[in-house]
C-alpha cells in the first residue's frame, strides 16, 4: 500500500476509535434523597440482630460522628453524588449542611414525642421563611407508635404544601428485630402507604415521597403513585438490603405500571455509609432499564423536585 493509503488508512481509524475513548465519561451524577446525619449510638445495639438480610449490616458500622461524615462524603465522591438530602438530628444536618453547602440539603424532623406542636410549627414557619430547610423528614411515624396519617403533623404539611417542599414518610420495612432493639411501639402496619390517602387528599399540592417503596405493602405504595399524581417513591434501602430478584421485580412492575417519573434515588447510609455504592449499582447496573430510566431516577427526578439544575 502507498503512504497516501497508509494514511487514509489511520485516519479512518481514528475517527472510527474516538467514539470509544468519548464514550469513558464520568458516570452521569447522583442525587441521593434518603441520607441520614445521625448519632451512630443509636444503632449501637443493631449488631445483636446478625440474622437473614440483616448480616449486612450487623457489621461494618461507622459509629464515630466525625468518620461518617468522612465516609459518607467518600462514598458520595465515589459514586458521582452530587446532591445528598438530609434527615436524622436537626442540629447535625444543620452542621453537616453548613459545613458543605454544595453537597447536602437538609429535611426537618419534628419531635414526634411532643404533645403540643404549636410552638414548633410556628419556628418551623419561620424556619422556612429564611430557607433553613428544603424538606420534611424521614418522618419514623410508626417508630413512635403513630400511623402515617396521624392529623397531629397535619400543621407541618399546611407550610409545606404553600411553600412547595416535599414531606418524606417512612413506609414498611424496620429495622432488625424492631420491638426489642429500636422502638417497641413500632408496628409494621402502621406504615402502610394506603393510610397516606388523607393526607394525599387533604394536601393535594403537597409532594409526598413514600420512602422504601413501601415494601412489604409494595402493591399499595403502587396504587398511590397509580391513584395520586402529588406522590412519589424512593428506592432508599430496598436497592441493597432485599435480594436483587425482589427489588428488580418491584421497580420493574412501578415502571411499566406509572412509568419512571415519580421514583427516587435513596441509599439510606445512616451508619453504613458502604452500603451507598451496592445501592447505586442496583440502579446503574440494571440490564432492565433503560438510560432514560436510570437518568430519572438517578439525578433527574430529585433535581426537578427541588428546582436544581
Amino acid at each position: 500500500m502507498c503512504k497516501s493509503g497508509l494514511l487514509l488508512l489511520f485516519a479512518v481509524c481514528a475517527v472510527i476509535l474516538l467514539p470509544a475513548v468519548g464514550d469513558a465519561q464520568e458516570p452521569a451524577p447522583v442525587f441521593d434523597v434518603h441520607m441520614h446525619a445521625v448519632q451512630p449510638k443509636f444503632f449501637e445495639r443493631a449488631s445483636e440482630a446478625n440474622f437473614g438480610a440483616h448480616r449486612k449490616t450487623a457489621t461494618g458500622m461507622v459509629t464515630d460522628p466525625v468518620k461518617l461524615l468522612a465516609r459518607t462524603l467518600e462514598e458520595m465522591d465515589k459514586n458521582h453524588i452530587r446532591w445528598g438530602l438530609l434527615s436524622g438530628d436537626n442540629s447535625m444536618v444543620q452542621e453537616w449542611t453548613q459545613k458543605h453547602p454544595g453537597r447536602f440539603l437538609p429535611s426537618f424532623t419534628p419531635d414526634l414525642s411532643a404533645k403540643d406542636h404549636g410552638q414548633a410549627v410556628s419556628q418551623f414557619a419561620k424556619e422556612v421563611a429564611e430557607k433553613r430547610w428544603r424538606a420534611v423528614g424521614e418522618l419514623g411515624l410508626p417508630y413512635a407508635g403513630k400511623p402515617l396519617n396521624d392529623p397531629v403533623l397535619f400543621p407541618y404539611y399546611e407550610i409545606c404544601e404553600r411553600a412547595g417542599i416535599p414531606v418524606f414518610f417512612h413506609t414498611g420495612l424496620d429495622g432488625p428485630d424492631p420491638q426489642r432493639l429500636v422502638s417497641p411501639a413500632f408496628r409494621v402496619e402502621l406504615g402502610d402507604p394506603l393510610l397516606l390517602q388523607d393526607v394525599a387528599i387533604r394536601f393535594p399540592k403537597l409532594k409526598i415521597v413514600i420512602m422504601h417503596m413501601g415494601w412489604p405493602f409494595f402493591d399499595h405504595a403502587l396504587y398511590m403513585l397509580y391513584a395520586h399524581p402529588n406522590v412519589l417513591v424512593d428506592v432508599a434501602v430496598v436497592d441493597w438490603i432485599l435480594g436483587k430478584a425482589v427489588f428488580e421485580r418491584m421497580l420493574r412492575e412501578a415502571i411499566d405500571t406509572v412509568g419512571n417519573d415519580r421514583i427516587l434515588f435513596g441509599s439510606d447510609q445512616m451508619v453504613w455509609p458502604q452500603m451507598i455504592t451496592p445501592a447505586v449499582a442496583a440502579i446503574r447496573d440494571g440490564k432492565f432499564l433503560s438510560e432514560a430510566d436510570k437518568r430519572r431516577i438517578l439525578w433527574g427526578n430529585a433535581a426537578e423536585l427541588f428546582g436544581i439544575r
